[in-house]
């Protein structure tokens, strides 16, 4: 039986194994990972030992991470056509597919009442699970996908791994983009982003994405870019940010003073004292307790802050806020947590699309690690350092 390579995660520790590739059921399909990625999310639980649940942050250790991923087909099952819930046509031996993270339950409330809501009733999750589950991450050489998967084809001759393995934080970031376009719509009493302002902080991998939903949404949206790194800036000007500002650079003050001048330039609303950017994206994932309450008070009024950088359970920080603040202004303030199969649709159709053609959101790849314990830890430990911007796993380095 031959072996296959697979990462596990405990807090403070990797291992990497060999175990046997088993047999596929009938109704399986066996994915030969070529990329697969390491997210803040995963350096969290790495970090911290905390789990994505979103109540408690429990977790069973080891975990199998690996969420962010591309592959290929090597073998289906003789019936796993009739099993898997293919969006797009039917991939066959050999193509190169995205599959959803989660697999949901068709019975449960949420999507028989919500369908928007998926993420809130997943029975099983690729890439944050425990191995003797089935559901392998993606830092392994292998996956197997179950029935009911959700899997999109990705054309060889149009999407490279590099594209594909991109996918999904590209979708976290189109999931806050549509927030923040749909609160601004109800904001503004009609739909106008071209004249909008908008201050993300955070030009990692969220941010960045964020930045590329907005503008293929809405090309002369006005974006600030705010981040502590010079390199993640520049990318950040390459995918198409008005305006970067450096905040290891700048005090809370000056940052303030630049925003308050750019939004004077740009914003048709005369507000004076109570000036404000439209909307703020918080994609930091940590320092709550100076970013929040510094993008609340860049707010206009009924401006809209979208939070998506706290995931994991008690990573990201705490912060104190007079709800005065909120109130006077009428701010709207919204969360951003995972995301529904209509977004993960909709972002692999805009890949498929060509999306990243005119956008190169997946030039944020900056590093490429072997499926070794010592080259993932450097990985994760460079990433919670702001060195380089997406880091990769390629299992056959």
């Amino acid at each position: 039986m031959p072996k296959f390579k697979q990462a596990l995660v405990w807090p403070g520790k990797v291992e990497v194994v060999e175990k046997d590739l088993p047999e596929i059921k009938d109704n399986e399909i066996l994915v030969r990972i070529e990329l697969s990625g390491i997210c803040g999310t995963d350096a969290h639980v790495f970090e911290k030992g905390y789990g994505p649940h979103r109540i408690s942050g429990s977790a069973t250790y080891p975990l199998s991470l690996g969420h962010e991923y591309v592959g290929v087909i090597e073998k289906k099952g003789k019936d796993a056509d009739k099993y898997m819930n293919y969006r797009t046509e039917i991939p066959d031996v050999g193509d190169r597919i995205y599959w959803g993270l989660d697999m949901y339950n068709p019975l449960d409330d949420f999507n028989m009442l919500l369908p928007g809501w998926q993420q809130w009733a997943f029975v099983g999750t690729y890439g944050f699970a425990p191995p003797e589950t089935g559901f392998w991450g993606g830092w392994g050489q292998y996956v197997i996908l179950k029935p009911g998967t959700y899997i999109w084809r990705l054309p060889k001759e149009k999407i490279s791994p590099e594209k594909g393995v991109v996918i999904e934080p590209y979708i976290v970031g189109l999931r806050a983009a549509d927030k923040l376009l749909t609160m601004l719509a109800i904001s503004e009493k009609e739909a106008n982003p071209s004249t909008d302002v908008v201050a993300i902080y955070g030009a990692g991998a969220i941010g960045l994405a964020t930045l590329t939903a907005l503008k293929a949404a809405s090309p002369f949206i006005v974006t600030i870019v705010l981040d502590p790194n010079d390199h993640r800036l520049d990318k950040a000007k390459e995918l198409g940010a008005d305006y970067v500002i450096n905040v290891r650079k700048t005090s809370r003050e000056e940052r303030i003073e630049k925003i308050k001048d750019i939004v004077a330039k740009h914003s048709p609303y005369k507000l004076g004292e109570r000036w404000g950017v439209d909307g703020v994206v918080n994609c930091t994932g940590k320092n709550s307790e100076v970013v929040i309450p510094e993008g609340i008070e860049i707010l206009r009024p009924m401006g809209v802050f979208v939070e998506v950088g706290s995931f994991t359970y008690r990573t990201a920080g705490t912060f104190t806020l007079d709800p005065h603040e909120i109130c006077s202004r009428e701010l709207i303030f919204v969360g951003n947590w995972a995301y529904p199969l209509s977004t993960i649709n909709k972002g692999v159709m805009q890949v498929r699309a060509g999306l990243f053609d005119k956008i190169p959101y997946h030039t944020i790849i900056t590093h490429k690690h072997k499926l070794e314990p010592d080259d993932i830890v450097r990985g994760i430990n460079d990433l919670l350092r702001g060195v380089g911007i997406k880091h990769v796993i390629d299992p056959w380095l």
